[in-house]
């Protein structure tokens, strides 16, 4: 554990990353170890990274190794599940993203927020959703140095293109990182 702390460092350079590697660090961060029922109309969750009341309100949208498709991951699953018009809703982000910080052969991986989850069990849930994605994204940074992955968080949110990827406007941008193997 010492030795992931101390290698963990935002790195900007990124090659391909194998799906293994990818698949390795989803279960290692995000996916679903046990779930319960709840009164707020959703299973809450319990996952390796935690989550205020268990509600886990941030979806990882990653970019395919293909770099033309986008995929959501399914936690209670372990697996991608691809979205429908990701590549033409989020080619503005990509490009955007791209002035931020070239991602070469990485992979972005966005944090998406779906506010209204945690607005079923609290009342001002703002900084609750933005604690979680903070606690996600750490997490991520924590596991992606003990595999020898770099990562990097852009400093952009992904609003307003994120917001799109929901007829119901119920989505919001809570980050952007790249994620790729050390070249």
């Amino acid at each position: 554990m010492a030795t992931a702390l101390d290698a963990r460092r935002s790195e900007r350079t990124f090659a391909p990353i194998p799906e293994a590697l990818l698949g390795a660090l989803l279960w290692h961060v995000a996916r679903t170890k046990e779930s319960a029922p709840s009164p707020f109309g959703f299973q809450i969750e319990y996952r390796p990274s935690p989550s205020a009341g268990a509600i886990h309100p941030i979806h990882l949208v990653i970019q395919l190794a293909d770099e033309d498709s986008w995929a959501r991951y399914n936690p209670q699953e372990h697996s991608l599940d691809l979205l429908a018009n990701g590549n033409r809703l989020l080619q503005p982000l990509l490009d955007y993203s791209g002035q931020v910080m070239p991602q070469g052969g990485g992979r972005l991986i966005l944090f998406v927020a779906e506010p209204g989850k945690t607005a079923a069990k609290y009342q001002n849930p703002e900084s609750l959703v933005w604690r979680d994605a903070g606690v996600l994204q750490s997490s991520i940074a924590l596991v992606a140095a003990a595999l020898g992955l770099n990562y990097c968080l852009l400093g952009i949110t992904g609003n307003p293109w994120v917001a799109q990827l929901s007829n119901q406007g119920k989505l919001q941008g809570v980050g952007v990182a790249i994620l790729g193997k050390k070249p």
